[in-house]
């Protein structure tokens, strides 16, 4: 059997990571017990990670960075910009329920990096991410239907995030579904106003 490339044990052992933090916590995630979720060796993992404060880090980071591929809003023929608005909001709704533990995850990471003097600059790295992830796709909507919002995109990413985040832990809490989409419902007319330039 091929070796793995020393980049494929590192998100082997970070969604490990991820799946033990979102289950027994922070306290739970020890480099034992992610090493035995992820089923390989202890030496593997000082291998690929110098700290577990390091694999943390990554983990973080996994979270936050769209996959390759999620920046990229393919919309219908003919599609209005509110239909544009709602897909991009329904698109991101299903791959966090597709994975909600590394939300869960995502939570005792930032708490526990808030804490550690070491890790304090990744909640705000972390956040950075989110809203470049988010602009990215907004400039694509923007140049698509042509539009000249007064707020700047960062402006309405900012918006957007504030949205996604009250979606997460409502949903997390919660686990209504329907409630979530109709959330999205009465969204949608706020982000679609925000590009136009309405106030």
């Amino acid at each position: 059997m091929a070796r793995k490339p020393a980049s494929v044990r590192r998100q082997d052992l970070v969604e490990a990571g991820l799946r033990v933090i979102a289950r027994e916590g922070m306290h739970g995630a020890t480099v034992r017990a992610i090493v035995a979720e992820a089923g390989v060796p202890l030496a593997t993992f000082h291998y690929v990670f110098a700290s577990r404060d390091e694999m943390i880090g990554d983990a973080y980071a996994y979270v936050a960075m769209p996959a390759e591929g999620e920046q990229a809003l393919v919309l219908p023929d003919g599609a209005t910009l509110e239909q544009a608005v709602r897909l991009a909001l329904e698109a991101w709704f299903e791959r966090f329920v597709q994975h909600p533990e590394y939300e869960l995850a995502v939570m005792e990471i930032m708490a526990f990096c808030s804490r550690t003097p070491s890790l304090a600059h990744l909640p705000g790295q972390v956040q950075e991410r989110y809203l470049e992830a988010v602009v990215g796709i907004l400039e694509q909507v923007v140049a698509h239907f042509g539009l000249a919002p007064a707020a700047t995109l960062r402006e309405v990413a900012t918006l957007v995030l504030h949205v996604t985040d009250a979606l997460t832990y409502a949903w997390l809490r919660t686990r209504d579904t329907d409630a979530s989409h109709r959330w999205i419902e009465a969204v949608v007319p706020v982000v679609v106003g925000a590009l136009e330039g309405e106030r």
